[in-house]
């Protein structure tokens, strides 16, 4: 038996340098995340797989969802440390140092924030905080020294730079003055807090500066980003990073800032970290209610920050839109939630009576992947995961201008029976492929646009002012690009209302489920449903009477199907956050470096063969033997031999 071999080294590039990126709503618990990932394993913090995954007598597992989570578990055990955290509000903090305190007290009477405190209602009276930010001017102007000088480094191309970054950052006190900060400016009103870290962070990526509100540059809308990226770069090379550097940013909120670290790290992961609508409410209710804060106080504001801005306020918090470049989703559940949810009315399992995996708390969830980041193929995927995956990269699919949506529907033992994605009917041209210049004009591809587009005068003039003059002005920013329109905006912005039926496109469900009527197939009675956004009210009624029994899906759609139409009725649907990875990191992490039996073998040592090549081998040792012993018994019939030589002449 050979010795067994170490393979450390073979996973040394993925477990010595790791960022993962928190995204999700206010209150959906990326902070809870962001500490359990800073804390590494402890015992007490994830349930033990044996205590809430046997069951019988004798007890055995009783799904294979507990026996991933056994491997998983002991994996864990020995390889997840903490990571190091960077706050993204201390980031922020970084940037008001770099101006003295008056200047910054200054921003804080300007008519300009005032404005965007009112517009949420919210007190924009700073006196309080002045006067306590007047206790903290020394050590304020003392980091502020410090930080300028280092900055300047930077400037000068000094090589010096990261290293005396990371030490600022990590070393010099810099994060517990944070903290005073932070704790300071929520003395009296945590969502005024936040309303002015958001108008910070969203002047900085319009201009580069915290201050400024009017200026756009689009060059500078990674200024937040490229300075954590320096932050990482300055930890990689301190004593702390050179063998480890795990990093979890906590948290971004504009997409355009995870695309910037997806470019640059191919070991970065965004974690989507969704919760239950009811239940974010009541924890937000419960934090903000009895405080100088009202939960409905904020609704406004944590409802802008999930929508974003309009599509030229790229600079703006946009939840939405990261949630749905994610590439790891998990679902917050408590561990209470978690066991209740496992139980059915009639005190079944969940998985017996619907078909479908258990429910684990985000804890369990969170431990799973960071497990398959270190080692890609630990344990296999889940069938929620392959058939949202599907889902995922059929939204590809669409030639819809605006968002893109994918559907996948199983029977209940989650065969795909059809999928879909949101684009127009089949025959006509998708939004993506039309050029509006050939409807103002040119008509080389007069086509591909309906009747109405060509004959409606409302609708044809709003296209004129709208695209005219900016297309024949805006030649150098477009380099090239095709030209399109929303028929439902340009529709909208000269009629009444604001009608979403004016979409030219199907909804992914609606498309999938006509795929089954058009083409034929099994029924879905009791199957289920995967979108990559909960669906709308049109499409909660087709799956109801389709008779689909649970509905998977990634990003709450702001409607009320739901409560009106998926939990009424004698056959409600279940809806069902999606917790697991899609997109690139569907691949990366479970495509293992090399077959795990492989593996186990360089581990353990033990390479066997099967009975044939057994056979084969013994037979080749004996006859190696048989060689052997012919070899030693001519030699022996040779001494023999020559003995009786040497006596026959000692006879004469």
């Amino acid at each position: 038996m050979s010795k067994g071999t170490d393979l450390s080294h073979i996973y040394d590039l993925r477990n010595n340098f790791t960022v993962i990126g928190l995204t999700g709503q206010i209150g959906s618990g990326c902070s809870d995340v962001a500490e359990q990932l800073s804390n590494g394993f402890r015992y007490s913090d994830f349930e033990d797989p044996l205590e809430v995954g046997l069951a019988g007598d004798p007890p055995q597992l009783k799904h294979n969802s507990y026996r991933k989570y056994r491997i998983v578990y002991q994996y864990a055990i020995k390889n997840f440390k903490g990571f190091t955290r960077i706050n993204y509000k201390d980031i922020l903090v970084l940037f008001l140092l770099q101006f003295s305190l008056d200047e910054f007290i200054g921003f804080l009477q300007t008519p300009e924030l005032q404005y965007e405190l009112k517009a949420f209602e919210l007190g924009y009276d700073f006196t309080s905080e002045i006067e306590m930010l007047e206790q903290l001017r020394a050590e304020f102007n003392g980091f502020s020294n410090e930080y300028q000088s280092i900055k300047e480094k930077k400037t000068d191309e000094d090589s010096s730079f990261l290293t005396d970054l990371y030490e600022f950052y990590f070393r010099s006190g810099f994060l517990q003055f944070c903290e005073k900060m932070n704790d300071l400016l929520r003395s009296k009103s945590r969502l005024k807090r936040n309303k002015l870290l958001q108008v910070v962070a969203n002047n900085l990526r319009r201009s580069g500066k915290p201050f400024q509100f009017y200026e756009y540059e689009a060059n500078e809308s990674f200024t937040i980003v490229e300075l954590i990226n320096d932050v990482i770069k300055g930890y990689r090379r301190s004593s702390e990073g050179i063998k480890r550097t795990q990093i979890v940013i906590d948290d971004l909120r504009n997409s355009m800032e995870i695309m910037f670290f997806r470019q640059r790290f191919a070991a970065f992961y965004t974690v989507a970290i969704n919760r239950d609508p009811e239940k974010r409410e009541e924890a937000l209710r419960k934090k903000y209610n009895g405080t100088p804060d009202a939960y409905l106080m904020g609704e406004d504001l944590w409802k802008e920050e999930y929508k974003g801005g309009k599509s030229h306020e790229f600079y703006k918090a946009n939840i939405s839109a990261c949630i749905q470049q994610a590439d790891i989703h998990i679902s917050f559940l408590t561990k209470e939630e978690a066991a209740q949810l496992n139980i059915s009315p009639a005190g079944q399992l969940n998985e017996t009576a619907d078909n479908t995996s258990p429910f684990f708390s985000w804890n369990m969830q969170l431990l799973k992947y960071v497990s398959l980041i270190s080692q890609p193929g630990l344990v296999p995927l889940s069938p929620e995961e392959r058939c949202m995956q599907m889902a995922y990269t059929a939204k590809h699919n669409s030639g819809c201008i605006s968002r893109h949506v994918g559907a996948a529907i199983t029977d209940e033992n989650y065969s795909i029976k059809a999928i879909g994605w949101n684009n127009t009917p089949s025959g006509q041209v998708p939004c993506v492929l039309r050029n509006a210049e050939n409807l103002l004009g040119k008509k080389n591809d007069i086509e591909a646009f309906t009747k109405f587009e060509k004959t409606d005068g409302k609708l044809w003039n709003a296209l004129d002012v709208n695209f005219r003059s900016q297309i024949s002005e805006n030649q150098d920013n477009l380099k090239g690009r095709n030209v399109c329109f929303c028929f439902k905006d340009l529709k909208n912005s000269c009629s009444d209302g604001k009608n979403p039926v004016h979409t030219r496109s199907l909804h992914a469900e609606e498309n999938a489920f006509l795929q089954i009527a058009k083409y034929g197939g099994g029924g879905i009675e009791n199957g289920k449903l995967f979108t990559t956004a909960s669906p709308c009210e049109l499409c909660a009624k087709k799956a109801y009477q389709l008779g689909i029994k649970v509905i998977y899906y990634i990003d709450p759609y702001p409607g009320i199907s739901d409560d009106h139409i998926l939990s009424t009725g004698s056959k409600p649907i279940k809806p069902r956050l999606f917790n697991g990875a899609i997109g690139n990191a569907y691949h990366w992490l479970y495509d293992p470096v090399m077959p795990y039996k492989d593996e186990l073998t360089l581990l353990l040592g033990n390479k066997f063969d099967d009975y044939a090549t057994q056979q084969v081998k013994k037979a080749e040792k004996f006859k190696e033997e048989a060689d052997q012993l012919k070899v030693e018994s001519e030699k022996k019939d040779q001494e023999i031999a020559e003995l009786k030589r040497r006596i026959s002449q000692l006879e004469r």
